[in-house]
């Protein structure tokens, strides 16, 4: 598989061994092809999911009722980023989306496992990037909600990412890379190994 990167790449809809594409007769279908190709990762804050993850509407079927089987409508979400989002994106427009938009480029990651809107934006970018973070509780905090620990995962992250990029210094061997490689596939959150 290796490391995923913004944007999502859910890719075109399965196709059967006949070459049909498959039409899924219920969304949580979908789980497992969409597992394979884009891992055991949120979407949204990039958090391994440990438990089985939620095959996420984009555009809620409450809101789009035709689009709840359609696979252009489906990505892998924790159970944080799910439920904060939930029925509450009624206009897309109004947001990054990490399967069309490269988000990486629109949130600014830095110390503490902090998401705010990358400083470059324009007015109207960083309202929709602004937006983005509260659609789906990225800058909840422990204050905020209790039980949600993406904070702390990300700030736990961050240091990873800081201890090995000082041992990188001393130690710049190809097989010492690849091992950045593996720990930041095994506790996710890209756009913090990446900043």
């Amino acid at each position: 598989k290796g490391v995923r990167m913004r944007p999502v790449e859910r890719g075109n809809r399965p196709e059967d061994e006949n070459g049909n594409k498959i039409e899924y007769a219920h969304y949580g279908n979908a789980r497992s092809e969409l597992i394979n190709r884009l891992g055991e990762y949120c979407s949204y804050c990039e958090m391994p999911i440990k438990n089985a993850p939620a095959v996420e509407h984009i555009r809620p079927k409450t809101f789009v009722p035709d689009m709840e089987n359609d696979w252009g409508n489906f990505l892998l979400a924790c159970n944080y980023c799910n439920s904060l989002k939930a029925q509450r994106c009624a206009v897309p427009e109004d947001y990054f989306w990490p399967d069309k938009n490269n988000t990486f480029m629109a949130l600014q990651y830095s110390e503490g496992g902090l998401v705010n809107a990358a400083d470059d934006l324009n007015v109207a970018q960083r309202i929709k990037a602004q937006a983005t973070i509260k659609l789906t509780g990225l800058n909840n905090t422990p204050a905020n909600k209790a039980s949600d620990k993406r904070l702390e995962s990300r700030r736990l992250s961050w240091k990873r990412a800081q201890l090995a990029k000082l041992r990188l210094l001393n130690n710049n061997y190809e097989a010492f890379r690849e091992q950045i490689v593996d720990t930041a596939e095994a506790i996710g959150f890209w756009s913090v190994w990446m900043t």
